[in-house]
């Protein structure tokens, strides 16, 4: 399709969309629902068919769309066409009379992204650059962060105990967390590594290419992945996979859409069966207790936990504007400072600041349950713009975000700059996340992977 007429057909989505804009506050209206969702998908379809000439669907562009449309799409269509409500309604949502602007705020939000997407040309150049890498400083790093990591993390995270209720504290605290981060990042970058370093090793046959990798990276990867999923923590591992997909479909094959849907499909299901087997106070195995608790009641159970996200939006416009100002980016400090490990402590020592009003999660988390929250509410990508921002902001700002993804994606095309090769790895672990995250979430992982790429990874590059 002409790069004119879709910037175009965005703009006037938008002005649609701002047409029928409802009341801030209202009866929930599965009408006004379905349009919402039907300007969605028009300019979903309008995207996918300016890129018809990509063969390749595992792509940063549908990872984040999935995960966007999830969060913010699946309940309102499960009121609007199938006449769902959660059970109760308060674990989905304060109120229900947020769920038409919130619906709407998230279609104008995901049109602003298509319009800023669609404004990057993509280019193309003559020669590709050719890398050649020595990681192996990298990986020796990786194998102490993980026995750093193993060792201070703690038994009862280990054993997956934390999920069960039998006391302890996820590895999210204290000097664990910043090893099993750095591990985490250290493992994305090597993987990116090693992609680049063989995608012209590529002949017909995938899983003998896969064989022929590094067998001391394979054994490191395989052994991270099933040690998470073993424990329960299903987003390690997803991070591993998604970005080693992105950078294949992208460098070495291209996934097919039915590949692709095949993917979703059995990861989908994998994913909830461990989700509720982590939780199950019983002495099985997680799979097994996933297995037994599992009850399929509609279409919609496998993404629900996703889905479930929302209410975090809900939540949001329940409080915002109207019993407290909108934070000017105050609900970032958590993100920006992340990158100087331990500087929210100390920045919460030297102000007089709170902790719950440096993150839109903990400031969500704090709306619903005060100051001592039994778990955390988390944030979604359309909340988190909001609370800091208002309307204004999540047109700006998911625009910005649309130019981002756009620029990544031309860049992992062009095959020109390492690092930006390293930044797709490190932002495509957490694209189909990034719906229920901060807009800030992959900041950190960007630049902490791009210092790790740079003082332990030796490069040499040639123009074929």
């Amino acid at each position: 399709m002409n790069a004119i007429y879709v910037r175009l057909t965005f703009i006037f989505l938008l002005l649609v969309l701002f047409f029928i804009k409802p009341e801030f506050e209202s009866v929930t209206d599965p009408e006004l629902l379905a349009i919402y969702i039907f300007v969605f998908f028009i300019a979903t379809f309008i995207h996918l068919l300016s890129k018809i000439d990509n063969k390749n669907w595992f792509r940063l562009d549908v990872m984040f769309l999935l995960g966007y449309g999830i969060v913010h799409f699946q309940w309102p269509i499960m009121f609007s066409i199938s006449g769902i409500y959660p059970e109760p309604f308060a674990k989905v949502s304060m109120s229900s009379f947020y769920v038409n602007y919130g619906t709407w705020l998230g279609a104008v939000g995901v049109v602003s992204w298509f319009f800023g997407h669609s404004l990057l040309a993509t280019k193309t150049v003559p020669d590709i650059v050719e890398y050649s890498f020595n990681y192996k400083k990298l990986f020796w790093l990786t194998i102490i962060l993980n026995g750093l990591f193993l060792s201070t993390a703690g038994s009862d995270y280990l054993s997956g105990g934390v999920y069960k209720g039998s006391g302890g504290s996820a590895a999210g605290e204290g000097i664990s967390a910043y090893f099993q981060l750095l591990l985490a990042i250290s493992i994305l970058v090597i993987t990116a590594i090693i992609i680049l370093n063989n995608k012209n090793n590529f002949k017909i046959n995938s899983m003998a290419w896969l064989l022929n990798l590094d067998k001391k990276y394979l054994f490191l990867t395989i052994s991270y992945i099933l040690l998470f999923l073993s424990i329960g923590d299903r987003g390690s591992a997803i991070q591993v996979i998604f970005a080693f997909l992105i950078l294949f479909g992208s460098l070495i094959r291209s996934i097919t859409f039915i590949e692709l849907i095949i993917m979703c499909v059995i990861g989908a299901i994998l994913l909830t069966l461990i989700g509720l087997g982590r939780s199950a106070l019983d002495s099985q195995n997680i799979l097994s207790s996933g297995v037994d608790n599992f009850e399929m009641t509609s279409g919609y159970d496998i993404t629900l936990e996703l889905a479930n996200s929302i209410r975090t939006l809900y939540s949001t416009l329940s409080a915002v504007p109207q019993y407290h100002d909108y934070f000017y980016g105050k609900l970032w400090l958590d993100k920006t400072l992340s990158i100087i490990p331990f500087a929210q402590n100390i920045y919460l020592q030297l102000s007089e600041d709170v902790a719950y009003e440096m993150g839109s999660s903990a400031y969500i988390t704090y709306l619903k349950f005060g100051l001592n929250p039994p778990s955390g509410e988390g944030t979604s990508l359309v909340a988190d713009i909001f609370i800091n921002f208002g309307l204004v902001g999540v047109l700006f700002c998911l625009f910005l975000l649309g130019m981002f993804f756009k620029k990544v994606e031309n860049e992992l095309k062009l095959q020109q700059n390492y690092y930006w090769m390293i930044i797709a790895a490190l932002l495509g672990s957490m694209a189909f996340y990034l719906g229920r995250g901060s807009l800030f979430e992959p900041f950190r992982f960007i630049v902490w992977g791009l210092g790790l790429s740079y003082f332990f990874v030796k490069r040499r590059r040639k123009s074929v």
